[in-house]
């Protein structure tokens, strides 16, 4: 087997596992060392293209999650921190991205080609000196599905509730490259029921709540989250695309290997 084929089998098996937890990343509820905390949630995504099949929506994902002296993962993250204070975290990440569709599930993606995820490849900064945070995260795609770039700034608050129970609002702006749009909203020549179109870079907009509950004598941890995301004009104008936003919720239960 060549070094390219293992290349491909590795970044595929990446792909599909990190994908399936895209949104579970941003649980990560605080910093500093964390055992290995395993979990299965439910994911719910609206995604905007016409009339696309219900029963695509619904998902199980796993919900991973450890924090060690440099290495992290946080659900559809992976990452090496190289410096790591009370303050500032700076790190070099890989993540997954964008939405996989195959043709079939709607009638208007027939003939334009199955979209699968891609795996990024970049850097995160995360500076949180108190209960409000920011963090900006960009990264390229190394898989030769999209070829894109996506860049995230976000603004955070970490409200404790009480001492089993962390709630974090966010809102966040996403640039995607023309790559990126293009491949994930796009329109080939080819396709049956939507005329050809081409996307280009475009900014979205993101709003979340998230809320961890854990008891600090338990090892169980139960989380649920909610994101809305507001599409830039370079998606909503695709002729494969009814919707102007995307609604995003998950709900899950993880187990901390103490």
């Amino acid at each position: 087997m060549n070094k390219k084929l293992i290349h491909s089998v590795v970044l595929s098996v990446a792909v599909a596992f990190m994908g399936q937890s895209a949104m579970a990343d941003e649980f990560s509820v605080s910093k500093g060392k964390r055992p290995l905390t395993l979990g299965l949630g439910m994911l719910y995504k609206d995604k905007p293209y016409k009339n696309y099949s219900s029963s695509d929506k619904k998902s199980a994902v796993p919900i991973v999650l450890y924090e060690g002296e440099h290495f992290f993962a946080r659900g559809g993250t992976i990452g090496w921190n190289f410096l790591d204070s009370d303050v500032l975290e700076v790190a070099v990440i890989g993540q997954a991205m964008g939405d996989s569709y195959e043709d079939s599930d709607a009638r208007i993606l027939k003939n334009n080609g199955d979209r699968d995820q891609s795996f990024g490849l970049g850097g995160q900064v995360t500076w949180a000196p108190e209960k409000l945070g920011l963090k900006f995260s960009v990264v390229q795609d190394v898989t030769d599905n999209s070829d894109g770039a996506q860049a995230i700034g976000q603004v955070f608050y970490k409200y404790k509730a009480s001492d089993s129970l962390m709630i974090t609002p966010a809102a966040s702006v996403v640039w995607q490259s023309d790559d990126y749009n293009d491949y994930y909203y796009g329109v080939r020549s080819r396709a049956t029921n939507a005329r050809p179109y081409t996307a280009d870079s475009d900014i979205n907009y993101r709003l979340g709540v998230l809320a961890i509950y854990k008891r600090p004598d338990s090892n169980w941890m139960f989380m649920g989250g909610l994101r809305y995301e507001f599409f830039g004009d370079e998606i909503t104008d695709s002729s494969i695309v009814s919707e102007d936003e995307q609604l995003s919720a998950l709900i899950g239960v993880a187990y901390t290997f103490k």
